[in-house]
């Protein structure tokens, strides 16, 4: 069975990598383990945000799949993605890491890409918890074939720009092959509890996320989220958890 996954999106500097790290400590925290976390942002700050060193990519390892494919006396390219996989899966306590890298080049990929769909199908249901940190399009979930969603997070900061960019999110959303079940409203970095207008975003759940200064102050000198960060907004991360498993209430295709 696969596993329950979680898909952040959001504009830039929404907060939705620490979001995801948050979340991904609450799982762990809570003995809902093992998670599979996934850095399907180009950028690649998740390891980072969880302080982990990511020593390779499936960017990387696309690259090198893409030259075995031109040899043919190489072994099945599929005994070599499992044999690479190893190496780009970073094992942690509670959690393993796997990033995608920088995004597709000039080559066509499409075999190699194949062949990820593969894996993350196989990957998926190993993991009874997903939790997938991708770029601010949803596109990229498209790409990857990630096309079953238990919970959408889309995150937002509270201002005209971002309540903006969530709903045009949300509408991108409708037009792609994706089932999703759950779609959640994260207004991040609130600093009152007035909420903007959320009349033109489509979600199932709007939930309001307090500033933290400790986690400010962590971006800024480039600290990792770790067990104790984040205190003051703990308890509105254990409700977002919370809804985030919870039982679906639709199924949008």
């Amino acid at each position: 069975m696969p596993g329950k996954m979680i898909a952040m999106t959001g504009k830039g500097g929404s907060g939705k990598t620490t979001l995801a790290s948050m979340l991904i400590r609450q799982l762990v925290r809570t003995k809902r383990t093992p998670v599979l976390a996934i850095d399907a942002d180009p950028n690649a700050t998740l390891g980072l945000t969880l302080g982990v060193d990511v020593p390779s990519t499936i960017g990387d390892l696309r690259d090198r799949m893409g030259e075995a494919a031109l040899d043919v006396t190489e072994i099945p390219k599929e005994r070599l993605m499992d044999q690479w996989l190893s190496d780009i899966l970073t094992e942690e306590v509670g959690f393993d890491l796997l990033t995608m890298g920088h995004p597709e080049g000039p080559k066509c990929y499409c075999y190699v890409n194949n062949l990820l769909r593969r894996y993350l199908q196989m990957l998926r249901g190993n993991y009874p918890y997903v939790v997938v940190d991708c770029e601010a399009g949803m596109e990229h979930l498209s790409r990857l074939t990630i096309d079953d969603v238990d919970t959408l997070l889309i995150v937002a900061e509270p201002t005209g720009v971002g309540m903006a960019t969530a709903a045009r999110i949300s509408k991108i959303v409708d037009t792609l092959p994706l089932k999703v079940n759950n779609r959640i409203l994260a207004i991040n970095k609130s600093a009152t509890d007035e909420l903007p207008d959320t009349s033109n975003i489509a979600a199932d759940s709007v939930i309001r996320i307090p500033f933290d200064s400790d986690l400010a102050q962590r971006s800024a000198r480039g600290e990792p989220v770790d067990d104790i960060a984040g205190c003051e907004m703990r308890e509105t991360i254990t409700e977002l958890l919370d809804l985030c498993l919870r039982a679906p209430q639709n199924a949008n295709s």
